[in-house]
């Protein structure tokens, strides 16, 4: 089920890439401009509905079909918002409904992957079922390592622009003196930003969310990467 799974998410993935690229192509030369890219996700849903039809034959894919057929800016848009979301949605809950009550190595063998600093203030609350604290727990983490590192007090999108900024930075994480160098340290600087902003700050300001034990692991996944790049950084 867990290989069925993924071929799945990747079909997912493709269509979402061609919706994608659909909108602005729609926008410039209409419905005709698009006629090959919609031939592409046709093919992508024939693809996903076999492979679907396999395991669940009597379930259907809701709406996605009949928006690739129309194929106009409002379908991919449905495509991308509704159609994919839900269908995502349905593939996880077939997964977890067929390992029961065993947790698949899927959930629980990446701990390989995660920065000590993850695994001290995080991944026990992820064991124990607490996805919300441990994802709140593994931005905040990544955050107290910075401000450790560099001796600032200052929090959330000052602390980056305090320390990361390419013009006058306390953490360097690339050469600044190649092009390559200064998108590295621009593109981490607006990434780390949006992770305090994205991640932890919704999670810090309400106790609902939507988190399943698959999407948890991989924001404490996204957290290690931050946090070794902060590791690897130099310290002016």
């Amino acid at each position: 089920m867990v290989r069925w799974y993924l071929s799945v998410k990747n079909i997912l993935r493709a269509i979402e890439q061609k919706a994608g690229d659909a909108l602005p192509i729609y926008e410039q030369g209409g419905k005709e401009a698009c006629a090959a890219i919609n031939n592409y996700m046709s093919s992508d849903y024939e693809r996903l509905w076999d492979l679907w039809r396999q395991q669940f034959p009597e379930e259907r894919l809701g709406n996605l079909g009949r928006h690739i057929h129309f194929g106009e800016d409002c379908d991919y848009r449905d495509i991308i918002n509704h159609d994919l979301p839900e269908i995502d949605r349905r593939a996880e809950a077939h997964l977890l409904a067929s390992v029961g009550e065993e947790r698949p190595e899927i959930y629980m063998g990446f701990e390989h992957l995660l920065h000590p600093i993850i695994v001290e203030h995080a991944y026990q609350l992820f064991r124990n079922g607490h996805l919300r604290e441990a994802v709140l727990n593994s931005i905040t983490a990544v955050f107290d390592f910075i401000r450790a590192r560099t001796g600032s007090e200052e929090d959330g999108d000052r602390l980056i622009g305090q320390v990361m900024s390419p013009n006058d930075p306390r953490l360097i994480l690339s050469e600044l003196g190649t092009d390559s160098g200064q998108n590295d340290q621009r593109g981490f600087m607006q990434i780390f930003k949006g992770a305090y902003q994205g991640i932890r700050n919704p999670k810090a300001h309400s106790l609902t969310h939507d988190l399943t034990e698959m999407k948890a692991a991989q924001y404490l996944v996204f957290a290690s990467l931050l946090a070794r790049r902060v590791e690897e950084a130099t310290d002016v």
